[in-house]
């Protein structure tokens, strides 16, 4: 098992923290970064645009500035992390945005091709995209309902594609359910789909920094998702990645994805990079100077040991829930699990607010699932804890007459 306690800000024992399906830790160099920025907007001015020094690769040569930073990320970290080459991957405001750039582009919806197939357990920055844009421009949504286990029902989704079909949508790892979608899996309804001339993409979000992954091995056109859960970084850190080849010509592309921004043109150009025709309006920079942090610590770690460790963990997990009687809802196989482990337990929103008491962070859904996620700051003896204390809360009948306290806002 890993123990990076060291490289994040972790809160004090005997609290443990295992939410990283919601948002992950800060990495300790995360502050240092803010400053940078701080420096580089005081002492650079409107040149930050053209060029800041090197925070990211320090000693690498290579040049950057904040026009090209989303771009330079992408190479740099996320095509690292996704296995794909350089020119493919760029940063992204979040996963909505990305969604409804890729609705808006022409090509998919070419011949007559009107139907998106999306599974009922996608994100609602799938699913609402989707029918908003159903609602503005006549596409026709396909949602495939999950197997009766809230898995996905691969062989539905492959039957749902037709030469109708002009996108399809799976996640990789999903978030209602924990299942990790096998390679071949993903390889298969991606045949499939280009079969039938359609367009696949993957949603990462929940296999970002957590899951090895090699996008030339799930034939997928495109694959998107966000650093703020395992990748470790926070809000505004999304990426795309788009196959080297695949022309897409969104049409929400804002100036700075046009051909020549600085011509001020009234027509819009598609820029020669596909990548930049994601980009929209002025770049919100800052996000992106903490954007990689997390992901530079797993990176150097390995994905694969990050892996293995969630692996461990998870199982480690399963032992005590069956210690307990705790019926497991997220799948068991080391194949189909992601770091997430959901649970079954009465009363769970319940039982979630009062472990916070205990200083022992889950969450909670539709008041029956606590889920938790043990990661590479987590050690075994904080997944030790947190069923001492969930067997302690169970114990006490938190799940019947524990009333939490009023929050400001509904985040959990």
């Amino acid at each position: 098992m890993l123990d990076l306690r060291d490289r994040f800000v972790v809160p004090p024992s005997p609290a443990v923290e295992l939410r990283a399906f919601t948002h992950g830790l800060m990495p300790r160099t995360v502050p240092g970064m803010l400053a940078r920025f701080a420096a580089d907007w005081a002492e650079r001015g409107v040149d930050a645009w053209n060029e800041v020094e090197n925070h990211w690769r320090p000693g690498s040569g290579e040049r950057v500035g904040w026009w090209t930073l989303p771009a330079y990320l992408g190479d740099a970290f996320i095509a690292p992390m996704l296995g794909a080459g350089a020119g493919t991957c760029v940063m992204q405001p979040n996963v909505h945005h990305t969604v409804s750039y890729l609705l808006s582009a022409p090509e998919p919806f070419a011949d007559g091709r009107r139907e998106v197939v999306f599974t009922g357990a996608e994100f609602p920055s799938v699913q609402h995209a989707v029918r908003q844009w159903a609602g503005l421009t006549g596409l026709v949504p396909r949602p495939i309902a999950p197997a009766f286990d809230g898995s996905l029902d691969a062989d539905a989704v492959i039957d749902a594609i037709s030469d109708r079909t002009a996108w399809v949508f799976v996640s990789h790892v999903g978030f209602t359910s924990g299942e990790k979608v096998a390679d071949a899996v993903l390889a298969a309804i991606g045949e499939r789909a280009h079969r039938h001339g359609a367009w696949f993409a993957v949603d990462g979000y929940h296999a970002s920094g957590s899951v090895p992954v090699q996008v030339g091995a799930l034939g997928c056109d495109v694959y998107f998702g966000g650093l703020l859960k395992e990748g470790c970084a926070s809000a505004g850190n999304a990426y795309l990645y788009v196959r080297d080849g695949a022309a897409l010509t969104p049409r929400l592309t804002g100036w700075f994805g046009d051909a020549d921004p600085f011509a001020f043109a009234p027509e819009p150009a598609p820029h020669p990079e596909v990548r930049r025709r994601f980009l929209a309006g002025t770049t919100a920079v800052a996000p992106l100077y903490h954007a990689v942090e997390g992901l530079r610590v797993l990176l150097e770690v390995g994905l694969e040991n990050v892996r293995a460790d969630a692996l461990a963990k998870t199982a480690l997990a399963h032992t005590h829930a069956d210690r307990l009687g705790l019926a497991v809802r997220s799948p068991r196989e080391d194949e189909r699990r992601g770091v997430m482990v959901i649970l079954e337990v009465p009363g769970a929103d319940r039982v979630s607010e009062w472990l916070k008491t205990r200083g022992v962070y889950t969450d909670s859904r539709q008041g029956r699932y606590l889920r938790l996620a043990p990661f590479v700051y987590n050690t075994a003896e904080d997944v030790d804890r947190a069923f001492e204390a969930i067997e302690e809360g169970l114990a006490e009948g938190v799940q019947h007459h524990y009333t939490p306290p009023a929050v400001a806002g509904p985040v959990t």
